[in-house]
């Protein structure tokens, strides 16, 4: 995990993050980096928060031990980082300097993602406070320092579940190698104090280690779902993983996300939340605001249209991608009404026949090939119209391109 701490090292920390595997990054301004001049960070964090690899937002927080930034400037800028990590359901990385118990009153006590109290060397009752709200603990160097045993005693008294080890670089070497430059390798010396302290041997404490990271970092078997991801150009919103059809050249069958997104979704996002990152988003972030992810996002209409006006508002060129069949649960009206939002539409034509369609889309309905026929029409009326069709074995991509030519509405091939 690399943290950022102001613009620039986030976007460094962002760039690894994309060029070596294993390697995740947060995005955030640290306290002591504000200065009253300074923009709104928030505009530029969350453009850096779209990136694959970034999983957490921080290092943000709050420090009263370095008297450079007022206290309501802090507060202010931590409040705007709370507001993003949930948006994106993102692990929050706090720093807590002589500010420990300003830090707890200014976290909502029912936040929604991970809280991890980074490098942790407050006042023990704080620390037990924040381990019972489920945040975790972090413990670097000064862990291991020879006449800090207050800490060790704190670390042994936390729950194990709660405890994650860190380095710091390149600050804070640990003893033995105290005094010098720290890296990140020099997380093994923490380890081996850590194991000391729970009487275990060193292959189960880093085990135990490693699970609390993946579990605060929301990786592995706890992956968070990307809501809003980066590609070609524009921004995608994955608002449902429900989908009416079950194509058999669906990309959901063969993977769970695609250029280092999750995008599968274990329950279906709120509103409030797909509503925050619209309102985090700005319109130079990307080209189009395209509403498409990991299933039909007809699917949850009154959702959809909700986002798209909002995001129109905001002065996005919207898009909507579908399979086109909506109109199986919704009136001829209703869907002229969910149209008005979209600048363009993009329907997954994917057949030049009914027959074609049923057997590769495999819709749930059997009137879905008329009912995407009748969508075409209707939509072709409201908004800039394309067709397209993924290249699969089978299909014969000269019939479909065909009938989008009869139709007079562009057409591009995909996959």
């Amino acid at each position: 995990m690399i943290p950022g701490t102001s613009l620039e090292s986030s976007i460094r920390a962002a760039e690894l993050s994309r060029s070596h595997s294993g390697v995740y990054a947060a995005a955030g301004v640290h306290p002591n980096e504000l200065n009253t001049e300074t923009p709104d960070c928030t505009d530029y964090i969350t453009e850096i928060l779209l990136n694959p690899g970034v999983v957490a937002v921080g290092e943000t927080g709050l420090d009263l031990y370095h008297d450079r930034i007022p206290l309501e400037r802090q507060l202010e800028c931590f409040r705007k980082h709370i507001i993003m990590a949930e948006a994106f359901g993102l692990t929050l990385i706090v720093h807590s300097r002589n500010a420990e118990r300003e830090v707890l009153d200014t976290l909502p006590e029912s936040l929604s993602v991970p809280v991890i109290m980074h490098c942790y060397t407050g006042p023990d009752d704080i620390a037990m406070e924040a381990a019972s709200r489920g945040y975790y603990i972090g413990f670097a160097g000064p862990v291991t320092f020879r006449r800090n045993s207050r800490l060790r005693d704190l670390a042994g008294s936390l729950p194990v579940e709660r405890i994650l080890i860190e380095t710091d670089s390149p600050y804070l070497s640990p003893e033995p190698v105290r005094g010098r430059r720290n890296e990140p390798s020099n997380v093994r010396f923490i380890a081996d104090t850590i194991s000391k302290i729970w009487d275990r041997n060193y292959e189960d404490t880093t085990e135990i280690l490693f699970r609390n990271s993946l579990k605060a970092l929301q990786l592995s078997n706890a992956r968070r779902t990307d809501l809003a991801y980066r590609l070609f150009g524009n921004i995608y919103m994955n608002i449902t993983g429900k989908c009416n059809n079950n194509c058999r050249f669906c990309i959901k069958n063969i993977t769970d996300g695609i250029e280092g997104y999750y995008l599968k979704h274990h329950e279906e996002p709120g509103r409030e939340r797909l509503e925050a990152i619209i309102g985090l988003l700005k319109p130079d972030m990307g080209n189009e605001l395209v509403f498409c992810g990991f299933g039909e996002p007809t699917m949850r209409p009154e959702l959809l249209r909700n986002l798209a006006e909002k995001a129109s508002e905001k002065g996005f060129s919207v898009r909507l991608d579908t399979n086109g069949t909506c109109l199986e649960r919704l009136s001829f009206e209703e869907t002229a009404e969910l149209l008005v939002p979209f600048d363009s539409v993009s329907v997954s034509l994917n057949a030049s026949s009914r027959e074609e369609y049923n057997r590769i889309c495999r819709p749930e309905e059997a009137t879905a090939w008329d009912s995407m026929m009748n969508f075409i029409e209707l939509a072709r009326k409201t908004a800039s119209l394309r067709l397209t069709a993924v290249r699969y074995p089978g299909l014969d991509m000269g019939s479909v391109m065909e009938l989008a030519e009869s139709l007079n509405l562009p057409f591009r091939a995909r996959g």
